[in-house]
């Protein structure tokens, strides 16, 4: 299974309100991750493990990766709201099944 992407870019204009400096990120003025360029990152192959949702860690204990993935998407939901971005960026949670 994997996690469904948008590529939206709502998780790194997020990064400073997410404690991204923390992990190592850097932060522009506006709250953003530095390495967001557009909606695309610059640092995506080298990108570090908190901006990996595939990073297992995160996971709860006895949850099944599809329901953390799951989890995650409806963060992103949360976060595309909150960024004022469209919907349409919005993956459908369906397709996990």
């Amino acid at each position: 299974m994997k996690f469904l992407c948008s590529s939206c870019g709502a998780c790194c204009r997020a990064a400073g309100k997410m404690d991204g400096a923390k992990y190592g990120l850097p932060i522009k003025k506006d709250g953003s991750c530095a390495n967001l360029i557009g909606n695309i990152c610059s640092i995506y192959h080298t990108r570090p493990n908190i901006c990996r949702v595939e990073n297992l860690n995160f996971k709860e204990k006895n949850q099944s990766i599809k329901d953390y993935f799951i989890q995650a998407t409806k963060n992103c939901h949360l976060l595309i709201d909150a960024a004022g971005l469209e919907d349409s960026y919005k993956v459908n949670i369906k397709e996990y099944n």
